[in-house]
């Protein structure tokens, strides 16, 4: 009966903070999903004629090169010179999990 008590109380203590964890994600996705971001496929000068120039880009890394460019509120990833993906930056300053360092 105490263990079955104290696997109550846990599960009754944690309940909250999974639920605002969903929330997190469910308000990044609406997030992604608002902003326009570079679609897989394009290259690096469809996104520049799209976006502009990035604020900043890092040098391609590994086999096959990766590479990261930055604007204000995403990161677009390239292989070799074509979007892999596209990620935005956090949904508001209270978001908990990764955040993009400038």
């Amino acid at each position: 009966m105490k263990i079955f008590s104290i696997t109550l109380f846990l599960i009754v203590a944690l309940s909250p903070s999974l639920c605002s964890a969903d929330v997190l994600l469910i308000k990044r996705i609406e997030q992604e999903q608002s902003i326009d971001m570079p679609k897989r496929g394009l290259s690096m000068e469809q996104v520049i004629n799209q976006y502009g120039e990035p604020s900043s880009k890092n040098n391609p890394i590994g086999r096959p090169p990766i590479t990261e460019w930055h604007y204000e509120k995403f990161s677009v990833y390239f292989e070799k010179k074509w979007v892999i993906s596209s990620v935005a930056y956090k949904a508001s300053a209270n978001e908990k999990g990764p955040k993009y360092i400038k």
